[in-house]
């Protein structure tokens, strides 16, 4: 019996697996907290990431940002929560 291709790994699996960084993820969460305009960033040679389709599709983050009374502390885990679930595409 034939098995179902696997799916493009979260950032979490990749990091997990050692083919990113944690320091890439921490730069990632900043270069979007500085500039959100940016939606495309590179993880590593080959994977990219849309920060704001990430942040999209994670259900908090919406709310969370929007939030005058929210932390920028709270704001930063909330963009590295996002990027830790998406799945970066291979280009």
């Amino acid at each position: 019996m034939a098995t179902a291709p696997a799916s493009d790994p979260t950032v979490l699996e990749l990091l997990d697996r050692g083919l990113l960084r944690p320091e890439a993820v921490a730069r990632l969460v900043d270069n979007y907290i500085a500039a959100p305009e940016l939606r495309t960033h590179t993880l590593v040679l080959g994977l990219v990431l849309d920060v704001a389709a990430a942040l999209q599709a994670y259900p908090l983050a919406g709310a969370v940002l929007a939030s005058s009374l929210v932390s920028s502390r709270v704001k930063r885990s909330t963009v590295g929560t996002a990027i830790l679930l998406a799945r970066p595409r291979r280009v």
